[in-house]
């Protein structure tokens, strides 16, 4: 294990490791405060705020392979009675912290539980889009949705968006207090640079493949969430065989990017009829999907 890493990770972080000698890197992220800050904020079923909290984890942890710092957005959406469940992660250039947030809408009613395609219908699809500003040009993957879970949904993305063989595990539980707990892991095997590729022994790195999945398929949620195991112990559980290289983490928090600078400029742009109609005792109240603060305006305030 790399000697960088001293202090023991245990939630609201994202690890990123690679297993000694083979061409197999990973990352593994575990929320805490962060998802629990966020959830207690909507007051969804417990089955939707689970998918929501598995979201998050899934963002976090991809969110975390940007090279530059920018947004990363998730986004299910179709014409099922989920109709959309949205999260992106955000990391500032003067901050070393990464803000996650998410939101829900759905029919009354409905089971989380249910597949994939059942939950967003025939035209349902996961949308990952990366804005890094001037750094690079923006991206947007799109796959259709598929499967039982987010985990299909995940690595088929990565699968044919990135052609990426990827293993992907997500989880999350409300602990005997009532707090939500998420996390998720991921391995990929990754391709070799070409002058690298004669020293490539094929079978070995199929072996090297299936062994690290296989492991990972061992893994219980009731492990990746737990608390009381740090995120370093459960890597040395999982690959001790081969040995497990850890780099420095990213922290992941809670954080809304909703401004009243904003919401004031796009109620600017609306005329005076459509702001007296949703006007209430001349107070005109917007409420963030995302963070559910209310954001308040005179209506003769915005009307100058």
């Amino acid at each position: 294990m790399a000697e960088e890493q001293l202090l023991p990770l245990f939630e609201d972080q994202c690890l990123p490791f690679q297993i000694e000698g083979q061409d197999i890197k990973g990352r593994v992220v575990r929320l805490g405060r962060s998802v629990n800050e966020i959830l207690s904020k909507h007051n969804y079923p417990e089955d939707v705020s689970k998918l929501m909290g598995e979201t998050l984890a899934f963002t976090a942890l991809i969110g975390t392979l940007m090279k530059y710092n920018g947004i990363l957005t998730t986004q299910m959406k179709g014409d099922g009675p989920f109709r959309v469940l949205v999260s992106d992660f955000h990391k500032a250039e003067d901050s070393a912290i990464g803000n996650i947030r998410g939101y829900a809408a759905f029919e009354d009613g409905i089971d989380a539980n249910d597949p994939m395609e059942e939950l967003f219908g025939q035209s349902g699809y996961l949308a990952i889009t990366i804005d890094q500003g001037k750094f690079m040009e923006r991206y947007q993957g799109i796959v259709k949705l598929e499967g039982d879970s987010i985990n299909d949904a995940a690595e088929e993305y990565f699968r044919s968006s990135e052609q990426l063989p990827t293993k992907v595990m997500l989880a999350c539980e409300k602990d005997t207090q009532g707090n939500w707990h998420a996390a998720a892991i991921m391995i990929q095997h990754y391709a070799r640079p070409a002058r690298d590729e004669f020293e490539r022994n094929d079978m070995e790195t199929k072996d090297h493949w299936n062994t690290a999945s296989i492991l990972l398929g061992s893994l219980k949620p009731s492990e990746l969430l737990d608390k009381n195991l740090s995120l370093q112990d459960l890597l040395i559980r999982l690959y001790h065989e081969s040995g497990v290289r850890i780099f420095p983490p990213t922290e992941v928090a809670a954080g809304c990017r909703c401004s009243e600078e904003k919401i004031r400029a796009a109620l600017a742009s609306l005329d005076l009829q459509e702001l007296k109609d949703v006007a209430d005792d001349g107070t005109i109240t917007v409420t963030c999907d995302f963070c559910t603060k209310d954001h308040k305006f005179e209506l003769s305030k915005l009307m100058h």
